[in-house]
């Protein structure tokens, strides 16, 4: 029974749209330095290369992450329909796990992100986007 009281509270979500409002329940990146690099593109000084390497990243990688964004969604409606319904510890926390890891993806997509730059942007400008990243 209780299944069917967890996917019940699941597509509940699903279809009020509160899964799409919970987005604010994802931490906060720690550094979301592609967005300031696609607004100073002028600034930095980028080269016709990685105009094309951010047009690329930009194109590819949003789809990426929002994939993601909606796993962990999914995980923390499942874990908040568990708790209400009184599952299991041990099935809470499973859930809990999960949540877990897939805010881990998140933080080190936004990490891998920033070695991308660092390795396409020279020194120079990775240094220039820092500042601007600060001044925001």
């Amino acid at each position: 029974m209780k299944p069917f009281v967890l996917s019940a509270a699941i597509a509940a979500c699903v279809a009020t749209g509160a899964l799409a409002d919970a987005k604010s329940e994802l931490s906060k990146p720690i550094v979301a330095f592609t967005p300031v690099i696609v607004k100073n593109a002028d600034a930095l000084e980028l080269t016709e290369a990685q105009r094309a390497d951010l047009k690329e990243w930009v194109d590819t990688m949003p789809a990426k992450r929002k994939a993601i964004e909606a796993e962990a969604l999914a995980a923390r409606a499942a874990l908040r329909a568990a708790i209400i319904a009184g599952a299991p510890a041990d099935e809470r926390k499973a859930l809990a796990a999960k949540v877990g890891e897939m805010e881990t993806k998140l933080v080190l997509m936004r990490s891998n992100c920033t070695d991308h730059w660092r390795g396409v942007l020279s020194e120079a400008q990775f240094a220039k986007m820092l500042d601007l990243a600060a001044a925001n």
